[in-house]
């Protein structure tokens, strides 16, 4: 089971706060508000921001390229051995 889905893309995407991030603690993704590097645990680790993501998929994104994104980033994630 892929720890980077297209649901926490679409979360990340609907945050109304612009430096909201997609960070992994323990094994497990979620969209936190803001930076996380700024006050967050200290064991997070940033996956993506919402501003990366919107640069990545342009403005006119597909559900194709949506889960194609979480693929790459779930790949990614599990090359560092996370």
């Amino acid at each position: 089971m892929p720890t980077i889905t297209p649901d926490h893309l679409h979360a990340l995407l609907a945050s109304t706060d612009r430096d909201a991030a997609l960070v992994v603690v323990a094994g497990r993704a979620s969209v936190v508000p803001g930076d996380p590097s700024r006050g967050g645990p200290e064991e997070a680790l940033v996956i993506t921001t919402r501003d990366a993501v919107i640069a990545e998929l342009d403005t006119g994104a597909n559900e194709e390229q949506i889960e194609r994104l979480a693929q790459r980033l779930d790949v990614a994630l599990e090359s560092l051995g996370s």
